[in-house]
């Protein structure tokens, strides 16, 4: 069940006048840490919980590695990590350099599957 609260926006029409829109906000989520995940995890297959926690560590430390090789990671049903750069543009193709990218930024794009199941959700209103 995914909570969620209503709050209110302005939204200033002019100097004088503000308009309030109310917009339904998931709210109270709860972390779930690495190790609460690897024993979750273990109790589904062979594996130990410090297994699991081993692989999953050590598939994080390889992430920054791996996207810095300019590669995409698969995760079969879960989605794709890649690299995304905020840039600058340039007037000519012959400036477009290097320097001209500002920041790199991580992305995810969910598979299929995965968008699929959370269209399963079930959402509860809270104060």
């Amino acid at each position: 069940m995914i909570d969620y609260k209503v709050i209110a926006l302005a939204d200033k029409l002019s100097a004088e006048e503000t308009q309030y829109k109310y917009y339904p906000r998931i709210c109270n989520r709860q972390k779930l840490k690495l190790r609460e995940l690897s024993k979750d995890i273990s109790r589904q297959c062979s594996l130990t919980e410090s297994d699991v926690y081993g692989v999953l560590r050590t598939f994080i430390t390889n992430i920054p590695t791996l996207l810095l090789e300019n590669r995409s990671i698969e995760l079969d049903e879960f989605g794709i990590f890649s690299l995304h750069a905020k840039v600058e543009g340039s007037d000519t193709a012959k400036e477009a350099k290097a320097h001209k990218i500002k920041e790199l930024k991580i992305a995810f794009r969910p598979h299929k599957y995965l968008k699929q199941e959370l269209q399963h959700a079930k959402f509860r209103k809270v104060k």
